[in-house]
């Protein structure tokens, strides 16, 4: 799934035109700010719904910058996925066994054994009957979208101000979350 936060304005194309450098570097700039914000907004989505049972996953939320003027905000660890969106149930194989035991060690002070021996009664529930979603990207994207929307107009009205001298302009910004 990804999120789109798109400015579009005729004075903002215009000052794109007349100093495309000091636009891109001052937009760049604030997207640059609006991808650390929407990451630490998915950490904080996650930890508010208790859907992690380690930090690894809240950790792992990182910002890349594919192409100037763009982010990219996800989580560096596999089963990221299946956190957001569920899994269904009837697949083949057990889930690794591990990572459970690990969790139900730690989660209910269970001896290694006895950890293990659940873990294997667990995968087989997860296989059987699948996970539920915790969503944590789209409802940190929906929290945060006046907030995104703030900061690119900031972007847009330095970039403007820098490339034509005009104070205190207000760009237009459209968002959408979706495949």
């Amino acid at each position: 799934m990804k999120g789109w936060v798109v400015v579009d304005d005729a004075l903002v194309r215009k000052a794109f035109e007349a100093a495309p450098r000091a636009m891109a570097a001052s937009m760049d700039r604030y997207v640059g700010r609006a991808g650390l914000y929407l990451a630490r907004e998915a950490q904080r989505v996650l930890r508010k719904n208790h859907s992690i049972g380690f930090s690894t996953l809240a950790q792992s939320m990182h910002v890349s910058r594919p192409f100037p003027m763009a982010r990219d905000v996800a989580a560096g660890v596999r089963y990221a996925r299946y956190v957001e969106e569920g899994t269904p149930g009837g697949y083949r194989g057990l889930p690794p066994i591990r990572p459970l035991a690990e969790w139900l060690r730690i989660k209910h002070a269970l001896t290694e054994r006895d950890a293990r021996r659940r873990a294997y009664g667990l995968a087989r529930y997860i296989r059987d009957h699948g996970t539920q979603a915790q969503p944590f990207l789209e409802p940190a994207f929906n929290q945060s979208q006046s907030r995104l929307a703030e900061l690119l107009r900031e972007g847009a009205a330095a970039g403007v101000r820098a490339a034509l001298g005009v104070r205190g302009h207000s760009a237009g910004v459209s968002s959408r979350y979706g495949a």
